[in-house]
C-alpha cells in the first residue's frame, strides 16, 4: 500500500490537530526528567512534546509546514529555545553523534514502506550520541481497537483526509530497533500503543 498525498493530508488537518494534541504524554515527561542538552523530536507535529526547561534545546522535525508553524508559535509563547526543520524522517540534516536524546512519538507508524522505516531508525542511530536514548511510541496491532485490522490501515480524520498508519506488533518493533544498533532498555506493557526506550550502543 502506498498513499502519495500524506503531506497534503497532514497540512489539511494541522490546525485541528494542534488543538487536539496539546500536551506531552506522561511517559515523555518522565523520559525528559533525566535528560539535558540537544533533544531531537522526530515527527514533532505541532509541538505537543515541548516542556519548558533551560537545560533542553529542542530540534523539531516534521514534513508538514503548518505543523512546524504551530510549533514555532507554541515555542514563542512559552519562551522555549528550539530549532525547526521541514523534512521527512528518512534523511536527517544533522551531523553524526549530535543529539543527547530523542523522541519518536506516534510518528514512525506514519512512515510508508519497510525500507523507509529501516532508514528512519538508521538515521536516528547515526545522529544520536553513543549510549544515549530515544523514547518511542507506535500504535499496537494487537490492541483491542486494531486486533482485527490489517497491519496497514487508512484512518479518516474528521473528513479532512485519510491518514496512513502501519500497525506494529511489539516484537516486530523491538527487533527493528535492535537490528539497527539499539538495545531496548525499558518497555511499558503494550496497550493501545507500544511504548519503550531504546539505547544506542556502539557496534
Amino acid at each position: 500500500m502506498e498513499i502519495s498525498n500524506q503531506k497534503e493530508v497532514w497540512e489539511n488537518i494541522a490546525e485541528e490537530w494542534n488543538k487536539f494534541k496539546t500536551s506531552p504524554a506522561e511517559h515523555v515527561i518522565k523520559f525528559l526528567e533525566g535528560k539535558k542538552g540537544k533533544i531531537l523530536d522526530l515527527g514533532s507535529g505541532s509541538g505537543r512534546n515541548l516542556i519548558k526547561r533551560g537545560d533542553l534545546e529542542y530540534f523539531l522535525l516534521d514534513f508538514s509546514k503548518k505543523m512546524i508553524k504551530f510549533a514555532k508559535e507554541k515555542c514563542k509563547k512559552l519562551g522555549i529555545k528550539a530549532n525547526f526543520y521541514i523534512q521527512d524522517m528518512t534523511k536527517l540534516p544533522f551531523e553524526d553523534n549530535f543529539f543527547d536524546a530523542a523522541l519518536c512519538i506516534s510518528s514512525l507508524h506514519c512512515v510508508q514502506g519497510q525500507e523507509n522505516r529501516e532508514k528512519v531508525i538508521q538515521e536516528l542511530y547515526r545522529v544520536l550520541k553513543p549510549n544515549t536514548e530515544v523514547d518511542v511510541s507506535v500504535w499496537n496491532k494487537n490492541s483491542y481497537r486494531f486486533k482485527n485490522s490489517n497491519k496497514e490501515r487508512i484512518v479518516n480524520w474528521r473528513d479532512k483526509g485519510e491518514r496512513y498508519y502501519y500497525l506494529f506488533e511489539d516484537k516486530e518493533i523491538y527487533n527493528l530497533f535492535e537490528r539497527n544498533g539499539f538495545e531496548i532498555i525499558f518497555k511499558e506493557e503494550p496497550t493501545r500503543a507500544i511504548v519503550f526506550i531504546a539505547k544506542k550502543v556502539i557496534k
